[in-house]
């Protein structure tokens, strides 16, 4: 009997140590299961934060290209605008330059002194260019007289414009022309006028020559 039961005792007892090991491996497995999650969640925000960076460093990059091109673009607009802006006061210039030289207005058209010539130009005449390259060729000439233009579409020169012609005038306001006319004046007096096609190229003709 006594041996019956230390043999009892003993399987009792290796049944405890089982269940003691198996506990401590239980706890062990848990814990390491604890241990892995923990790991990954700690991978797995490191991912999320690299993720992040990159991000955050791809935006950067991109707003920098962004601004260099705007940068770029607002330094080329601004020296367009210059250009186009320099260009403009210097075509100004040769405007005013022109009407201030070339131009003049028939009210005083004979307040100058010498002998010269005035174009009394008409708005629509198709052979105005062929007048201003005979002019152009005459003004190299040395010999040549000068010789002024007036468009008769100006505020001071439409009244000019008349159906019937007056050239004889003692008053400068009372002068009247029918088209584009060429005038020849002496001294401050109108002392001939040219106011067809043919009178005024063979005029301007002999001029260049």
């Amino acid at each position: 009997m006594a041996s019956k039961k230390k043999t009892n005792n003993s399987k009792e007892v290796v049944k405890k140590n089982i269940n003691k090991t198996s506990k401590s491996n239980t706890k062990k497995n848990i814990k390491q299961s604890a241990e892995a999650k923990n790991a990954e969640k700690q991978i797995a925000k490191i991912a999320s934060n690299t993720e992040i960076i990159k991000l955050i460093k791809i935006v950067a990059i991109v707003t920098a290209v962004m601004v260099v091109f705007y940068l770029i673009t607002l330094v080329a607009t601004d020296k367009a605008e210059k250009v186009n802006q320099e260009a403009a006061e210097s075509a100004e210039e040769d405007v005013q330059t022109e009407i201030q030289y070339d131009y003049i207005m028939i009210g005083t058209m004979l307040n100058k002194t010498g002998t010269y010539y005035v174009l009394l130009e008409e708005d629509g005449d198709n052979r105005l260019s062929e007048y201003d390259t005979l002019i152009q060729t005459a003004s190299v000439n040395e010999d040549a007289p000068t010789i002024y233009k007036a468009n008769l579409t100006d505020s001071f020169n439409k009244g000019y414009l008349s159906k019937e012609a007056a050239y004889d005038v003692d008053n400068i306001e009372d002068f009247r022309v029918t088209g584009t006319t060429l005038v020849r004046v002496v001294d401050g007096s109108i002392d001939e006028v040219f106011d067809t096609y043919d009178t005024i190229k063979n005029k301007l003709t002999e001029l260049s020559k």
